[in-house]
């Protein structure tokens, strides 16, 4: 990453991957975890994941995810889905995320993925706004693909306020999911 230090072949230095163990979120309860704080060198890694299409991070995030989610104790039949990222933003980016890093946990966890949620509409970016107003931007924007007859766990990269997740599991619900979780690969700590 960016502190140069020799990193014989891996996208992180031994430093740096102490540095984003200390960054790990432990110790949760919930059906909604996340696995690491979203700041310093967690950060940079998921702007180069987002931004610069460095994959290699992505299994970075989906062990510590894997982790998180054992400790769930998710019921056997669970479907891993993703929060369906704007098609535009997605040519722009070369690949969805999102899709990326549920393909990747589901497979790590035995379980099945499938796109549950589309996109109806257009919204505004999430990071521009707070809490209320990511809300009410999302308002119709998702919907289930769908019915839906099995539990569902619902990830993302970051969880700021849980609106995106919020939104996305009444979707799911309101769809026939019997119990809906979600987890993301960072989280935002105000």
């Amino acid at each position: 990453m960016t502190c140069e230090e020799r990193s014989c072949g891996e996208l992180l230095c031994p430093a740096c991957r102490d540095r984003l163990e200390q960054l790990r979120l432990r110790d949760q309860t919930g059906n909604v975890r996340s696995a690491y704080r979203y700041q310093d060198e967690v950060r940079e890694l998921v702007h180069a994941f987002k931004f610069d299409s460095v994959d290699d991070a992505a299994q970075i995030f989906v062990s510590a995810m894997a982790e998180e989610a054992r400790e769930m104790d998710l019921p056997p039949d669970t479907v891993v889905t993703w929060v369906t990222m704007p098609e535009r933003r997605r040519r722009a980016r070369g690949m969805d995320h999102g899709r990326m890093l549920a393909e990747q946990l589901a497979a790590e966890l035995g379980l099945p993925s499938r796109q549950l949620l589309v996109r109806r509409s257009r919204a505004l970016p999430q990071h521009t706004l707070n809490a209320v107003q990511r809300r009410t931007n999302l308002t119709g924007v998702f919907g289930a693909a769908g019915c839906v007859e099995h539990p569902v766990l619902i990830v993302d990269d970051v969880y700021t306020t849980g609106a995106t997740m919020q939104v996305c599991s009444d979707v799911l619900r309101n769809a026939g999911a019997p119990q809906v979780y979600g987890l993301t690969a960072t989280m935002v700590r105000r």
